[in-house]
């Protein structure tokens, strides 16, 4: 071998003569030396790896070449030389530069200045000119290094365990999206698995690429923010999409990674991943776009920074399509409203002024949620029916609260229809966006419909109400983010049997409400008999109310007693019970004044009350007993008016089984 190296001085020195230039032996590479005795027959291919050894090298790739060079002056269009072919070794190494087949390096030229431009762009070296000066030496030490080839493994700092190393990179799909979503981020567009293979690897960056297919726009960052190296979830190398290069429409750049380790004869899944901006230009959707991936450095446990090229860009193998997808329309934005507070929502009896408004009563409360982005709400539509009154002659103003704050409102003049006596109106509020009304993705807000009642007058009597308040996802105009109109829209909401007076009782209900069964001792063991308790209370206001301590369970000559009871049927729909025997009870617990077989109210005061039920049944089955109405008068006497109990649910016992 020694004197393969004397022979190979002298064929050096014989090249030099031949072409008239002065070639230094050092000016030539190790493995350009042996390609050059092989081209000359002066070896054979077969010794080729023990005279690259017996040189000082092992291998023939172009990262090795270039790495050890030593960088000394300035290269520019037209220089010529080792450095310059060195220079070119790198520039291929990294994906920069594909040289032509029969073309020579050595000469830096047209494609080399571009190939270098794109790299300086890529690797934020301004200015990116294509000129080989003090700055981009500077920053080529950090993108090449001399491999190194340990006669024994060693552990370096690194922590990689092994020896020499090597990696397979093979495509894999699952996983991937094939659309983006505006906005979205870290979407996997493309996936790819590398093996370790005779060492721990360190990757260190990935080459990608994207290329527009489509009329719309081929500017990458019309579509993205930034594009993700990612190691299964996690994150291991991120970009801002300024920082891509672009040639000929093909965006590229290599995307240093970091903490991405693969155990030798282990595999690991990588993907590229894109977060989209949140506001595509309509005439951008549904384009494809293709993404691939280049060249993968990645470092082994002998500390050699080696290149993978199994992957070669955009006209490669490893490429996937994707489209990016209008938000409002993917399926993935929803508006869903539903109902809230029931104490707002349930009937109930509101006390007014028989001589003014009263402002601010509360009759709706619903929440939307936003989901799959943020959303402004424009416009939105409530239906109101009345009954008795219309519904202007009851409340000519609404006001919608968001979060306690008012964000719209609405006055009808009910002169300035036919009749004011119309049982039915749609208030639309407008221009909410004006007021920033913006549900955020994820959130649920909630909303409040107050209305200013007016006083009793005219068609406006004491009783009358709202039968229902509601509202329809399908009347809400909302926009997502990027001002497109919603339309998966879900839910409603409801209010019912919402009365005004400015005179009589209101109801609420009690605690401890109770049923038994009890032995009927006029029948046998098995005939049984149920017993249900209903508590609940009665505020008066206005004016005195007197209410009899009598009750009654016949639907007939109802306002004679005091209160009226039922009993339901629970296996049969809740079907009001009319066989069987059925006594009712009447007595105060507390509050108010025993006035004879009457309790009396002043104005303000409440009173406890129990209304018991014994039902014995012609059939055995499942019962529990309900408080249909209070009567009352404003003086000592059977009642002239009466109160509900709605929503029948807040006045009804647990039910029993009782056998017959």
């Amino acid at each position: 071998m020694q004197n393969l190296i004397a022979k190979t001085a002298g064929v050096v020195v014989a090249i030099a003569l031949f072409v008239g230039v002065a070639v230094p032996a050092s000016a030539l590479t190790a493995s350009e030396l042996v390609e050059l005795l092989i081209s000359l027959d002066i070896i054979s291919s077969e010794k080729a790896d023990a005279a690259r050894a017996a040189l000082g090298t092992t291998g023939s790739t172009s990262g090795s070449t270039a790495a050890g060079y030593n960088f000394t002056r300035d290269l520019t269009i037209g220089s010529t030389g080792a450095d310059v072919v060195a220079l070119q070794d790198v520039l291929i190494d990294l994906g920069y530069l594909n040289i032509p087949a029969g073309v020579s390096k050595g000469y830096f030229g047209s494609l080399t200045q571009s190939a270098l431009a794109s790299m300086q762009a890529a690797e934020g070296i301004s200015p990116a000119s294509g000129y080989f000066g003090p700055i981009t030496r500077s920053a080529f030490a950090g993108l090449v290094s001399t491999p190194t080839t340990p006669t024994t493994p060693t552990t370096p700092s690194t922590g990689l365990q092994g020896g020499a190393g090597s990696i397979d990179v093979t495509e894999r799909s699952s996983g991937v999206e094939d659309e983006v979503l505006e906005g979205a981020n870290e979407v996997k567009v493309l996936g790819f698995e590398i093996e370790a293979t005779g060492s721990d690897i360190a990757v260190t960056s990935v080459r990608v690429e994207f290329e527009h297919d489509g009329s719309g726009s081929d500017r990458l960052d019309r579509y993205v923010d930034e594009v993700q190296i990612m190691m299964g979830n996690t994150v291991v190398g991120t970009v801002d999409v300024d920082d891509f290069s672009e040639n000929n429409d093909v965006y590229s750049r290599n995307i240093a990674v970091s903490n991405a380790i693969i155990d030798e004869d282990e595999e690991e899944r990588f993907y590229v991943a894109v977060s989209a901006i949140r506001n595509i230009d309509s005439n951008d959707l549904d384009e494809n776009w293709e993404v691939a991936i280049g060249q993968i450095r990645y470092e082994d446990a002998t500390g050699a920074i080696l290149t993978d090229a199994t992957g070669t860009g955009v006209n490669g193998t490893i490429t996937e399509t994707f489209t990016f997808e209008d938000l409002s329309t993917s399926g993935d934005v929803e508006l869903t409203v539903r109902e809230d507070d029931s104490s707002i929502n349930n009937a109930r009896t509101i006390e007014i002024s028989e001589t003014s408004d009263t402002n601010g009563v509360e009759i709706l409360s619903f929440e939307l949620e936003a989901e799959g982005s943020d959303l402004e709400l424009d416009s939105l539509e409530i239906d109101i029916t009345s009954v008795g009154a219309g519904v202007t002659e009851i409340a000519n103003d609404f006001e919608l609260f968001m979060e306690g704050k008012e964000v719209g409102r609405v006055t009808i003049d009910g002169g300035s229809f036919a009749s004011s006596s119309v049982p039915t109106r749609t208030l639309t509020f407008i221009d909410l966006d004006d007021d920033d009304v913006v549900i955020e993705e994820g959130d649920r807000v909630s909303f409040v419909l107050k209305a200013d009642i007016n006083d009793i007058d005219g068609g406006f009597t004491n009783g009358d109400s709202f039968s229902v308040v509601f509202i329809d996802s399908a009347d809400i105009d909302a926009d997502d983010e990027n001002g497109d109109t919603v339309t998966d829209l879900k839910g409603s909401a409801q209010a019912d049997d919402i009365s005004f007076a400015a005179t009589g009782i209101m109801l609420s209900e009690g605690d401890n409400d109770s049923s038994a069964r009890i032995f009927n001792l006029d029948t046998t063991s098995t005939d049984d008999q149920g017993k249900f308790e209903i508590n609940f209370t009665v505020k008066a206001f206005d004016e005195t109310a007197y209410i009899a301590l009598t009750a009654t369970t016949t639907n007939t000559a109802v306002s004679a007693a005091g209160a009226y009871g039922y009993i339901e049927d629970v296996n049969n729909n809740d079907v009001v019970v009319s066989t069987g025997t059925t006594t009712a009870t009447l007595e105060r617990v507390s509050g108010g004044t025993i006035d004879g077989n009457y309790v009396r109210l002043n104005p303000g005061q409440e009173v406890d009350l129990k209304l018991t039920l014994y039902h014995d049944a012609a059939s055995t089955g499942n019962f529990r007993g309900q408080l249909g109405q209070v009567n009352f008068n404003d003086t000592k006497a059977a009642g002239d008016d009466s109160q509900d109990a709605v929503p029948t649910s807040d006045y009804q016992s647990p039910s029993e089984q009782i056998l017959n």
